[in-house]
């Protein structure tokens, strides 16, 4: 089965062809390929991410009875940027550039306040281009896909976002 990648890589191609054929451009825009397999591979690596997240917290939610302890999972505006929240702590997901996915864990600080938030943790990864338009994605230079991903945020998630014992 053909990628998402490579379909758009071969459209891009067609339409600056079709471009050069016109007169145009003068000749393929390489960079411009780079930049719309990265953008397609972030896209695809963020929606496969989503998915395993949604998929554990289902299942860490069916073994939770107290409400509290539950984990929410939301899409965040347009685009491919989602979030978790549990109490007062959110951990977003975002892209900065394609290429480029970002984690940040906060949380929130007393409404009264204001909207300010502190940070508990962050991170991100990489799409390192290679060979052949193939991307591969890295975390502190290991190579990493969107399962593994998912485990190692919602673990560090939960850590943090652990509610209080209630006083009885």
């Amino acid at each position: 089965m053909t990628s998402n990648r490579t379909i758009k890589w071969i459209e891009s191609l067609a339409e600056q062809e079709v471009s050069i054929q016109s007169g145009d451009r003068l000749s393929i825009d390489l960079y411009k390929t780079k930049d719309e397999v990265l953008s397609v591979e972030t896209s695809t690596f963020v929606r496969d991410l989503y998915y395993h997240v949604d998929y554990l917290i289902r299942l860490f939610n069916l073994r939770v009875v107290e409400e509290a302890m539950q984990l929410r999972l939301a899409k965040q505006g347009e685009g491919d940027a989602f979030g978790v929240t549990r109490g007062d702590m959110r951990l977003t997901v975002s892209t900065t550039a394609p290429g480029v996915i970002q984690f940040a864990c906060e949380k929130l600080l007393d409404p009264n306040l204001g909207p300010r938030s502190s940070v508990m943790f962050s991170g991100g990864i990489e799409a390192q281009f290679g060979l052949f338009h193939e991307v591969d994605w890295s975390c502190l230079g290991n190579k990493v896909i969107p399962e593994q991903v998912a485990r190692h945020y919602l673990t560090e998630f939960i850590q943090v976002s652990r509610p209080g014992k209630s006083a009885t």
